[in-house]
């Protein structure tokens, strides 16, 4: 392996000599500079992998020459040294981009550790900037991350579906938090609708009885509460795009007229007698299993059918580590620019145990974890101490799990997922007596996990 490169800009030549021989032996390449202008020259031509910069100069300030060297290509980072008594002015320098100091006399074993951070820092903002090159995808103002096959094949089927133009219905299947919305969102954004209306609808939030009237609108008089027309979600999107998310739990009456305004692109507000005809590019996408749903009666097979045109499957985090690493970054930056906070680092040790846990609530599940980092720190670097335990200590709490075991066995005929984990987080909140913290140990969640299926399933009171 090529040695990193370090170049040493201090006025004293016996100072110079000393950090050339010992950071020679530590297996450095090292060039020496006297003056912070020849520093500069030779950086712009070709920027060292480190700079050790003093701050009293003969041809000027540090600071001055840090400014010039943040503005060089690719530029590295610097190690300020400061005499005695100067710690503020070093602390100035650290605004100003450097990063970190040191005190004069210098210690060895505490400049090679510090040039082994910077290092290490340095090829983590590379690799940022690989995965910014990369592992994203960008449709309009809507940014798809991600390097795992699944994600691939997902960024593929937008580009050409965009590319065709095709007003297909499209099915996103996956876990809740995977991003279904966001990649309706690109589609939307890819395609020749993106000028016209994006609505999105929640087909679980939607009271059973209003269900065809926020849909397909109503006439006024058509029920008590109407006291006058209404235009549906349908008619609002007309030219442009809906997804009807979480369309699964859509109920059974109203499924027959949808697979109606499908097949005729026709619908009748309720209560009304006239026909509309409507121009609206279908996203479904849900969490349920649906195909479990036709074969207990619960979902139209015929409108599983008219909706599976063009199917999409996200699949869970947990199942595409790889792309752990390029969502934190992403959310990270993401949430940096939003909170309007001052750029922050993640440490490799963090990424380690993000990618070795499990993400019950995927992707929405790590963006939370770090608002509430940014929010509750103010530390540069994301460290494994500001992650939840669950997630720090993550592998050594499932290898104590694993020893003691479940104590739960499959039976023969099999179960209903869904049924077992709602009287579960029954069973919990009973014996906590209602405490949510303490119904969330029982069941080995986080509190927000907890809250989460709980709000799910509909046992918040």
């Amino acid at each position: 392996m090529k040695p990193r490169r370090v170049a040493i800009c201090d006025d004293e030549m016996l100072i110079r000599a000393w950090l050339v021989e010992h950071l020679g032996e530590a297996g450095y390449q090292v060039e020496a500079f006297a003056l912070g202008g020849e520093l500069v020259e030779a950086m712009r031509r070709d920027p060292a992998d480190l700079i050790l910069l003093d701050l009293r100069l003969p041809d000027g300030s540090g600071l001055d020459f840090l400014e010039e060297l943040r503005a060089v290509d690719h530029a590295p980072p610097v190690i300020m040294a400061t005499a005695y008594g100067e710690v503020e002015t070093a602390v100035e320098a650290v605004r100003a981009g450097a990063f970190h100091f040191l005190e004069k006399p210098v210690e060895l074993p505490k400049l090679l550790l510090l040039i082994e951070q910077a290092l290490e820092t340095q090829e983590l903002m590379a690799e940022v900037r690989r995965y910014r090159e990369g592992n994203r995808w960008q449709f309009s103002d809507v940014t798809l991350v991600g390097r795992s096959p699944s994600m691939r094949r997902v960024a593929e089927t937008i580009t050409q579906l965009g590319r065709r133009g095709n007003p297909a219905t499209v099915l996103i299947r996956g876990e809740s938090g995977t991003g279904k919305d966001v990649v309706a969102r690109a589609i939307h954004a890819r395609g020749p609708r993106n000028a016209a209306p994006f609505i999105a609808v929640n087909c679980t939030a939607l009271p059973e009885s209003l269900v065809e009237s926020e849909l397909f609108g109503h006439q006024a008089g058509a029920f008590t509460d109407a006291r006058r027309a209404k235009q549906g979600l349908f008619e609002l999107a007309n030219g442009g795009t809906l997804l009807l998310d979480e369309v699964g739990d859509m109920p059974r009456n109203a499924q027959a007229t949808l697979l109606q305004v499908l097949e005729t692109r026709v619908l009748r507000r309720v209560g009304g007698v006239r026909d509309i005809p409507v121009d609206v590019h279908v996203i479904a996408a849900t969490n349920r299993d649906l195909d479990r749903l036709v074969t207990n009666q619960a979902f139209r097979e015929d409108l599983f059918y008219r909706l599976n045109v063009i199917p999409m499957e996200i699949p869970p985090l947990r199942e595409r580590p790889e792309d752990i690493a390029p969502l934190a970054l992403h959310f990270l930056e993401a949430l940096v620019r939003d909170l309007r906070l001052p750029p922050r680092r993640i440490e490799p040790d963090v990424l380690g145990a993000m990618e070795a846990y499990q993400w019950p609530g995927n992707a929405r599940q790590m963006r939370n974890v770090f608002e509430r980092i940014l929010l509750l720190n103010d530390s540069e670097t994301v460290k494994l101490e500001h992650l939840p335990v669950e997630i720090a200590q993550g592998p050594i709490v499932r290898e104590e799990r694993s020893r003691v075991g479940t104590g739960f066995h499959l039976p023969e005929n099999g179960v209903e997922l869904d049924v077992l984990e709602k009287d579960l987080l029954r069973q919990a909140l009973a014996r906590a007596e209602g405490n949510k913290s303490e119904a969330a140990r029982l069941l080995g969640l986080t509190r927000d996990t907890f809250r989460y299926r709980v709000g799910k399933f509909g046992l918040d009171d």
